[in-house]
C-alpha cells in the first residue's frame, strides 16, 4: 500500500548495497549526486552460425522480422549494459547517469552494442518535496492505487 503523503512528500529511499541505477538524464530526482567517477563503457559485438546466418539471408529476400538477428541484437545490448553496470559497480558508484548506445550490424550478421555513461554515488535528498510534474505524476499514481483498494 502506498501512503500519498510519504510519496509526495519525502526523503527518497537508500540505495542497496550493490544496486546501480542508470538513467539517460544528468540526475535522478530527489538524489544528490556527491561523487563523480567519470565515464563507465560495455562493449558486445556479437554474430550467429553460419546456418543461421543462411536462414536469415533467404528471409531478407522474402521480407518479414529476422527474429534471428533480433534476438542476437537484444543479446548484444543487454550484455554490453550488464559489462557497464559492473565496470561501475567495481568503482564504487550507485547509479550511471547520461547512459547513451550506440549500436550497428554489419552485412555478415554481426551486431555492435556500446553503451556508456558517467558513474556516479549519489545519496538520498532529506525531505525532498516534488514538484511540478514529477511531483503532480507522484500524486496521480498515489491517487490511482488509493481507487483500486
Amino acid at each position: 500500500m502506498i501512503d500519498r503523503e510519504a510519496l509526495v512528500a519525502g526523503t527518497r529511499p537508500e540505495l542497496q548495497s550493490g544496486q546501480v541505477l542508470m538513467t539517460s538524464s544528468d540526475s535522478f530526482d530527489g538524489y544528490e549526486i556527491t561523487h563523480y567517477y567519470g565515464m563507465v563503457w560495455g562493449i558486445s559485438v556479437g554474430a550467429k552460425d553460419m546456418g543461421q546466418d543462411c536462414a536469415m539471408g533467404c528471409k531478407s529476400i522474402t521480407g518479414g522480422e529476422l527474429n534471428s538477428y533480433t534476438a542476437l541484437s537484444d543479446e548484444s545490448r543487454q550484455k554490453a549494459i550488464d559489462r557497464m553496470v559492473e565496470m561501475a559497480a567495481r568503482q564504487g558508484a550507485n547509479a550511471i547517469i547520461c547512459v547513451d548506445f550506440e549500436l550497428g550490424g554489419s552485412q555478415t550478421g554481426a551486431t555492435l552494442s556500446v553503451v556508456h555513461g558517467t558513474a556516479v554515488s549519489m545519496r538520498p535528498i532529506k525531505d525532498y518535496v516534488p514538484d511540478g510534474a514529477i511531483g503532480n505524476i507522484l500524486a496521480d499514481i498515489a491517487d490511482t492505487l488509493g481507487k483500486n483498494r
